[in-house]
């Protein structure tokens, strides 16, 4: 029954599948475990929530389906489970852990990455690429347990390797799973964009008296305030809403991908009043850079696709500026700032091979760091040189540059990978001004669009070849000339 339970398609299947007694034992079970678990629980001094909350967790960390979309809602709408409680439920199950929720993300992440590889072990390629990360990831994990600890390394091996895991999870799903969660990403990004037209409403100093906190939640430019949404910062809404409307704008570059769901036409909207109130500039870029990037290098589509292109690419930049003059986000201090702190982090005497995994970035400001202050260098490609050192770094950029050059030269044959290039431009543009990987929303945007735009395309070939192979057997004539054979033998 585990079995069949960790390779049914859905949840819903393996249960219809099930024979009427085994439902009811399974219902009985999981209502003793919840009955009798509640009291256990009490009388060890446990609490009382931790047989519901785990047993709701095990359930996502062995289907995919369900536990990415339980992903999305911890990466896109952190905040978002504060306020509801669902985060203090978490913590209070776990011994008033406030860290629960968000541990709790990674484990199901890597929980679905071992069901997902042994539902579908890797071969070839894939194996071979997966073979160079673990190598990678093992050395330069060595070299952080070194310089800053155990517990910052794998903190730092974690934000790593995230994006990574997702692009497995998330290329193991059907057609339909993978339309379904663009769908459920686009209601996330209209919650978002609800929740900061309402926060843009209240004002900051309202929402530090509700329990915001401030220069996080609260961050303000002069007197422009920097509307969160549902997620912790205004950067990440500012990538998460950049990074939805990069996928989206970029199926419109493809006539067969071209967007027609509503919900997703009202996400893009939503998205873009979001990325205005985040005044992130790092979204912009990652939305205007993918996007024109594409128009540039696209070789598909013809003369008028192609024109069309550059219509949405420069109409989007000139809107995406609008907004950001509308609103008054307009300085460029902190963006020289940037420079001075790259040449100080450059400056610092960091190895040639690196500081290991977590030496900066996020991991620095965890819970369990060992550094002193939070070390953000804000260049992801600088991050890069200073965790996994020079040779490393010049590898991501040569795979880069090459996939570039690839996706590029496929766009003429399939016109499909110009949504892919998009993705990849953006995504290289934006990790000049920030660690862009190392936000999950974001991540999981641009993750979700090249999985979708891959296996639609695929799915579209795979009908197309089967109608052409595929070999229409005409009717039998004395078929069509039965009743006149019969009206010939009644006469």
């Amino acid at each position: 029954m585990i079995v069949d339970f960790l390779q049914a398609p859905s949840l819903l299947r393996w249960w219809r599948a099930l024979r009427p007694g085994a439902r009811r034992a399974i219902l009985i079970g999981v209502a003793a475990v919840l009955v009798a678990g509640i009291p256990v629980c009490l009388l060890a001094g446990a609490s009382p929530a931790l047989p519901p909350v785990a047993l709701f967790l095990l359930v996502v960390a062995v289907r995919p389906f369900p536990g990415l979309i339980y992903l999305a809602a911890v990466f896109c709408m952190p905040l978002g489970l504060w306020m509801t409680g669902v985060q203090a439920l978490f913590g209070h199950a776990f011994g008033g852990r406030d860290y629960a929720l968000s541990l709790s993300s990674a484990v199901v992440a890597c929980s679905l990455l071992a069901v997902t590889l042994l539902r579908r072990p890797p071969r070839g390629r894939a194996l071979l690429a997966g073979a160079v990360v673990i190598v990678v990831l093992g050395v330069w994990s060595l070299i952080g347990f070194a310089d800053h600890g155990i517990t910052q390394t794998l903190v730092g091996d974690r934000l790593t390797t995230l994006p990574l895991i997702l692009f497995v999870l998330v290329g193991a799903l059907t057609v339909r799973e993978i339309t379904l969660l663009v769908s459920v990403l686009a209601g996330m990004v209209i919650a978002n964009a609800v929740a900061a037209v309402v926060e843009y409403i209240i004002g900051p100093a309202e929402l530090v008296a509700l329990g915001f906190e401030p220069e996080r939640g609260v961050r303000l430019i002069g007197d422009t305030f920097r509307a969160p949404g549902l997620t912790e910062v205004n950067a990440e809404l500012g990538l998460l809403a950049g990074g939805f409307l990069l996928g989206y704008a970029a199926l419109w570059l493809v006539r067969d991908l071209r967007p027609r769901r509503r919900l997703w036409h009202v996400a893009a909207g939503a998205a873009a009043v979001a990325l205005a109130l985040s005044t992130n500039r790092t979204g912009a870029l990652l939305l205007a850079g993918g996007l024109l990037s594409a128009v540039v290098l696209n070789r598909g589509g013809g003369a008028a696709m192609r024109k069309r292109a550059r219509f949405i690419g420069f109409g989007t930049m000139v809107a995406v500026a609008l907004g950001f003059v509308a609103i008054g986000a307009t300085g460029s201090s902190s963006t020289f700032e940037r420079f001075q702190v790259w040449g100080n982090l450059l400056a610092s005497g960091a190895p040639w091979y690196g500081l290991g995994v977590g030496g900066v970035g996020a991991a620095t400001g965890s819970r369990v760091s060992s550094s002193a202050t939070l070390v953000f260098v804000d260049n992801y490609f600088v991050s890069i040189s200073l965790q996994l050192g020079i040779p490393i770094l010049i590898a991501v950029v040569a795979l880069v540059g090459w996939a570039l050059f690839r996706l590029s030269r496929g766009s003429e044959r399939r016109p499909y990978l110009a949504v892919h290039l998009a993705l990849l431009a953006g995504l290289a543009l934006a990790s000049l001004m920030v660690e862009t990987w190392e936000y999950a929303a974001a991540m999981m945007c641009l993750v979700v669009f090249w999985a979708y735009t891959a296996k639609t395309a695929t799915a579209a070939d795979e009908a197309e070849v089967a109608a052409v192979v595929t070999p229409v057997i005409p009717r039998p004539r004395q078929d069509q000339d039965q009743p006149a054979q019969q009206a010939e033998s009644g006469r």
